[in-house]
């Protein structure tokens, strides 16, 4: 085999066919798994591009992005053809490849820019005179994708290829579904075009849109010249006594694709063997419990985790995020092995040091998936777990390994409960989460680099921070969002259960059951409507004052049905507020579920052991349930909440 690397444009830019054998599958390849990964990928590299170009950086320094391999076999030709070889492995790379190529050829058309068009043309399409029809196409893919390419090829705009492929929606869901390659067409068209446009890679926010044909073109070329020189793949290359059918068998079905963290274990036991170690010792002392077997032959490390859009093993992400704590730097974890191998490398660490601060600062991570909730550490790692908020991880590494360095006795739980706060007050204000990767890497970089690391200094930069991106909401923000907004819709169920459980934690004193509640509420209680979200009129009358404004609306229809329409509004609000949840089992949550306050009242109070339905004791059975009492509720509850989740008294 001849193994070599090779870019996008090496692919491509030749008279050339890639031709999928016939006993491949077809093309799986989706939008979540590859396409947006992929789109990511490139964004990232294009970022890195801008970056080092602004600072003047050398661009030939970029470290470039390694898409995957793909292994060709030669298929013989007559002189009349254009050569061609076999897609032994990476069709469905070399395909997608081709139609973000198509996509971008037909996006920037319309731009008439001379240099970019005659590229792409030459990177989409086999010109000249042709022998057959279908050596035009780069990448000839199974019969049942013959049309399809086609039409990609020649339809030349994502609305021609939407008419010739219509789908219309129905229960949800759009009909009658497109096929793989059309769809991997119109999303790389969406995504080009709102690149050109300016909008969605920008660090900036409500940046405008882009407006002059000049400035799409300049972003455009930096995406071809990003394409062209700094995505790479391993072209390998059969020669004539490999066997193309054992070589395919063995990558698709026996072989077991290498993680970072097998490839960082690999380097560092070769390390340590060319020093002479004793490498068998060192496995046993500081790598055996990353193989462990752990219960029925389930192995914790290799379990898979998910952090944002993406699956890892938890051995993979332990080591992103210690990188990114040892390095105090925002790596890609498509870089991981390398980024780990820099850091080693450039830092000169010795291998028992480094092994022992690896197993270490496992065992803090560990607990940052498997959660004591009884500790300031286990139940912030438990609530980021529900906030699907993973950014924290290396300064909580940092703060774990570094707790005896801070200036004040308690000044690392009184930091997690900051974090805590910070986190909580924006999700109730339904704020963006956008910028938390750069929020706490530049908190890393603050608490590290400082002589007297304290808490202090954490409450500091939060509170710098200001705009809808950063800013740590004060009370009067957080206390009108816990009292008047519908947190049910805009946080979801179970994020409120997060909510409820730490009041309902937080109202216990020592003298009641509040570890076992803490271990055991959110594993059996479910969040509960007090209205019921399907209510009767007769069960939410209108008050008095109410009812007295209608009555002088009368004789004005349009008035009246203005003031309906904003009182249903107001109810639907108040309805999935604060003060209209609470917590149940799931027994009594169905048993209760849509009955009317008078029924639901004396049995809640009668079964739940909650100090959270307590409140409901004061009332009686002829007692109505209505927006006033939402009200008040809620607002009990949000002054318990700002005690939870204190803000900084500045």
């Amino acid at each position: 085999m001849k193994t070599e690397k090779v870019t996008i444009h090496n692919i491509f830019d030749k008279h050339i066919r890639y031709i999928v054998p016939i006993f491949q599958r077809g093309y799986v390849w989706n939008r979540e798994d590859q396409w947006e990964p992929l789109w990511q990928d490139i964004m990232d590299q294009i970022k890195e591009f801008v970056r080092y170009r602004e600072n003047d950086n050398n661009i030939h320094n970029i470290r470039k992005h390694f898409l995957g391999s793909i292994v060709l076999n030669y298929y013989p030709t007559t002189i009349k053809h254009i050569s061609a070889y076999e897609i032994i492995d990476g069709q469905q790379r070399l395909l997608t490849i081709q139609t973000l190529l198509i996509a971008f050829r037909d996006v920037i058309k319309p731009l008439n820019d001379t240099f970019l068009n005659s590229r792409l043309q030459l990177l989409t399409v086999n010109a000249g005179e042709l022998f057959e029809p279908s050596e035009m196409f780069k990448v000839w893919p199974t019969n049942a994708y013959h049309e399809d390419l086609n039409r990609i090829i020649s339809s030349g705009s994502m609305e021609a290829l939407q008419v010739l492929y219509p789908q219309k929606k129905r229960f949800g869901r759009y009909f009658p579904a497109r096929p793989g390659l059309i769809e991997a067409y119109l999303f790389f068209s969406q995504a080009i075009t709102v690149y050109l446009n300016n909008s969605e890679d920008s660090d900036v926010e409500n940046e405008k849109p882009l407006t002059s044909s000049e400035d799409r073109i300049q972003r455009a070329t930096i995406f071809y010249e990003v394409l062209d020189q700094y995505i790479q793949l391993v072209e390998i290359m059969l020669e004539a006594e490999d066997d193309p059918q054992v070589i395919f068998e063995t990558l698709n079905y026996r072989g077991v694709p290498l993680e970072a963290s097998d490839l960082i274990r690999n380097f560092l036991f070769l390390n340590a063997s060319r020093q002479h170690k004793d490498v068998d010792a060192l496995y046993n002392q500081y790598w055996k419990g990353f193989d462990k077997l752990d219960g029925k032959y389930i192995k914790f490390w290799k379990e898979q985790e998910k952090q944002g859009r993406l699956k890892r093993s938890r051995l993979d992400l332990f080591f992103f995020h210690y990188v990114t704590c040892q390095t105090v730097s925002d790596i890609r974890i498509t870089h991981l092995y390398q980024e780990f191998k820099d850091y080693w490398v450039n830092n000169n660490i010795a291998i028992e040091a480094g092994l022992s601060d690896i197993e270490k600062s496992s065992g803090y991570f560990e607990k940052f998936l498997i959660q004591d909730t009884n500790d300031e550490l286990g139940a912030l790692s438990f609530g980021l777990k529900i906030l699907d908020t993973s950014t924290v991880y290396p300064l909580l590494l940092w703060l774990c390994k570094n707790k005896d360095k801070l200036t004040n006795k308690g000044d690392f739980e009184g930091i997690l409960k900051d974090i805590e706060s910070y986190l909580i007050r924006r999700l109730v204000c339904n704020l963006t989460t956008k910028n938390y990767n750069r929020i706490f890497l530049n908190l890393l970089s603050k608490i590290n680099s400082a002589t007297n690391p304290s808490r202090t200094i954490v409450q500091n930069e939060l509170l710098t921070l200001t705009g809808e991106s950063g800013i740590w909401p004060n009370d009067d923000r957080f206390l009108s969002s816990l009292v008047y907004d519908p947190l049910y819709n805009t946080i979801k169920a179970r994020r409120v259960n997060l909510l409820l459980t730490a009041l309902e934690i937080s109202s216990r004193t020592n003298k009641q059951e509040k570890d076992l509640v803490r271990i055991s509420l959110n594993n059996t209680l479910t969040v509960e409507h007090v209205m019921p979200q399907s209510f009767k009129a007769d069960e939410w009358p209108y008050s008095e004052h109410e009812v007295s404004e209608l009555k002088k609306l009368e004789t004005n229809q349009k008035d009246l049905d203005s003031r309906l329409q904003e009182l249903k509004s107001r109810r639907s609000i108040l309805l999935h507020s604060l003060g209209n949840l609470t917590l149940l089992t799931q027994p009594l949550n169905s048993g209760v579920s849509n009955g009317p306050f008078r029924e639901k009242r004396p049995e809640v109070t009668k079964q739940s052991l909650l100090i959270l339905n307590s409140y409901f004791q004061r009332f009686s059975d002829n007692d109505t349930w209505d927006e006033d009492k939402i009200l008040e509720r809620g607002k009990l509850l949000a002054e318990m909440a700002i005690k939870v989740w204190p803000f900084p008294k500045v």
